[in-house]
């Protein structure tokens, strides 16, 4: 045991590795696709053949024909148990513990989170992003930046005098940034995405699921054979790029948020409406007050 670790009061704990920021300085979240089924496609097109009583004993046997034949008829079906035989093991970092407190509620999926009762955070100042409602160099980031700095300074002087990070940590932000291991099938990524993608739920999902996507369509699996790269990395791109992972609204034809105690959407009444030819993607996507702007209703 070396003499830093030595010096706190509990042998488990360690120092934190830092979050990277990205080119810009910003603390951002990145998303990692650690593994993946390897022929998605294949998979989902042999579960749905068996409800044709088409029997698949090996996904070799799976034509791309089949592939994207049956790809197309799930999406047209309520049955969406094929896109259960696609797992995916996602690495986030740079995300907010109130995002992985929210992240945790889906429990149709798998975690394991850099746990703050161990990992001590040694540059706190450096990890505690400011939200997108407050702009840098604002009286508001000011009063943000000298809560964190105060908060910060306590926690450190604790670990410092021996009080176990486990403790200590209940000073932190929730904002403090941390990284997580998230394993899930695709239909309830697809589902989470639903939920997490529509204005009502804090801005950082948006975030995360930019990230999401673009891990999947970046996606190479390492394959046995090397002519199988190519036909595995396009399924892929095509999970990715194919309208799935949108706003719940998209895939129930209307907003299921209109009660009274709900937020404002900037694109409720067109959604209503049915004029999703009228809907931009980054009114939903890029906006932070979509859910705080008046949308006629309110």
């Amino acid at each position: 045991m070396n003499e830093e670790i030595q010096r706190w009061a509990d042998p488990a704990m360690f120092e934190a590795e830092p979050i990277e920021k990205d080119e810009e300085g910003r603390l951002t979240p990145r998303v990692h696709l650690l593994s993946a089924t390897p022929d998605p496609l294949g998979a989902i097109a042999a579960a749905c053949a068996m409800y044709e009583g088409r029997v698949v004993r090996d996904t070799g046997e799976v034509t791309d024909e089949d592939r994207r034949h049956y790809w197309e008829q799930v999406k047209k079906t309520h049955l969406k148990a094929p896109l259960e035989f696609v797992d995916m093991h996602f690495l986030l970092e740079g995300v907010t513990r109130a995002f992985t407190h929210q992240l945790v509620r889906q429990r149709t999926a798998v975690y394991a989170q850099e746990s703050l009762r161990f990992a001590v955070k040694e540059n706190l100042e450096e990890e505690v992003p400011l939200p997108p409602s407050i702009q840098e160099g604002t009286t508001e980031a000011g009063v943000w930046n000298h809560a964190v700095k105060r908060a910060g300074t306590a926690y450190h002087q604790l670990v410092e005098r021996g009080v176990p990070a486990e403790d200590a940590r209940g000073l932190l932000p929730h904002s403090t940034t941390t990284r997580v291991h998230y394993k899930t099938n695709l239909r309830n990524l697809v589902d989470h995405a639903g939920n997490r993608l529509c204005t009502q739920a804090q801005f950082e999902w948006r975030f995360v699921f930019t990230g999401i996507v673009q891990a999947i369509r970046n996606y190479e699996p390492s394959p046995l054979r090397d002519h199988q790269m190519g036909m595995r990395t396009w399924q892929f791109q095509l999970i990715a790029d194919d309208g799935l992972f949108k706003p719940v609204c998209y895939a129930l034809g209307h907003c299921p948020f209109t009660a009274d105690f709900d937020r404002g959407c900037t694109i409720r009444e067109r959604v209503q409406r049915g004029e999703w030819d009228k809907i931009d993607d980054r009114e939903w996507l890029m906006n932070p007050a979509a859910a705080r702007s008046d949308d006629g209703r309110r």
